[in-house]
């Protein structure tokens, strides 16, 4: 019985060994690291072509217009916002592209942005003002980007950002980063299109992900992280064993003892 309770305590040692990290791949900015396969600040590994999208403005976006003109303030029609509970709300306070892919402003009336890119919108405005506003500078932002991050990452949920192209691992940082069981070799896509779900599957463990077309998002996309089989094996398997090891060694104490 003595010998079996060693070799239980044996096996649990491998266990909690086998999961320890050296200090020293831990520590950030030794003076003097002695660390196999360091990265060299000033080699360049690989160089990739980027595949940015290009979004092109859709009927349901809401657009955050802000212009600067030398136009004195009382005939500035563009200058006041709506306030909601006591703060300007960027939504309320947008332009919404209806059906037809126009926006309507006031005075000017509607101006056409339907499938037309950021940059395109913003000299579309432009030009649609300069006959009521003097020297008009638009800036233009995309309010209703919003995407969706579930699974095993520090924090779920639905985020918003006022880029027009952002990616997977700047997405995934908003959401505060992989959890230690994240499975990083397969993370899924949900992208919306023409009335369909699609899911799409890539890797971050894969360089080359950087260089994939949906390596950016779209509005509305969905990312979904799994976890890795040793999160099941960690929180039910080793946890059913050290319960198991704790009833055994409780018994074998207490045979020792009643001998």
């Amino acid at each position: 019985m003595r010998k079996t309770l060693i070799a239980w305590w044996f096996v649990l040692g491998m266990v909690v060994f086998a999961s320890c990290v050296p200090q020293k791949k831990l520590l950030l900015l030794q003076e003097n690291p002695k660390v196999k396969n360091q990265g060299k600040a000033d080699e360049l590994l690989k160089t990739f072509e980027l595949h940015k999208p290009v979004y092109t403005l859709k009927p349901g976006d809401v657009l955050s217009l802000k212009v600067q003109t030398t136009t004195p303030a009382e005939y500035d029609f563009l200058s006041s916002g709506t306030t909601t509970f006591g703060a300007t709300d960027p939504v309320l306070d947008g332009y919404t592209i209806d059906d037809d892919g126009d926006i309507l402003l006031p005075v000017v009336g509607k101006v056409h942005l339907g499938e037309l890119s950021m940059p395109e919108a913003r000299v579309a405005v432009t030009d649609a003002l300069k006959p009521f506003l003097a020297n008009p500078t638009v800036n233009l932002r995309l309010l209703t980007f919003r995407y969706t991050i579930v699974g095993e990452v520090t924090s779920q949920g639905q985020f918003t950002t006022y880029q027009d192209n952002i990616n997977v691992m700047e997405a995934i940082a908003t959401a505060g980063g992989l959890s230690p069981y994240a499975n990083r070799g397969k993370i899924k896509l949900i992208r919306y299109e023409e009335g369909q779900a699609k899911i799409y599957a890539f890797s971050l463990l894969d360089d080359q992900t950087l260089a994939k077309n949906n390596f950016y998002l779209q509005p509305d996309d969905m990312i979904v992280v799994d976890p890795l089989p040793a999160k099941f094996f960690r929180e039910n398997v080793l946890g059913t064993f050290s319960l198991g090891f704790g009833i055994i060694a409780s018994i074998v104490l207490l045979v020792n003892r009643l001998q």
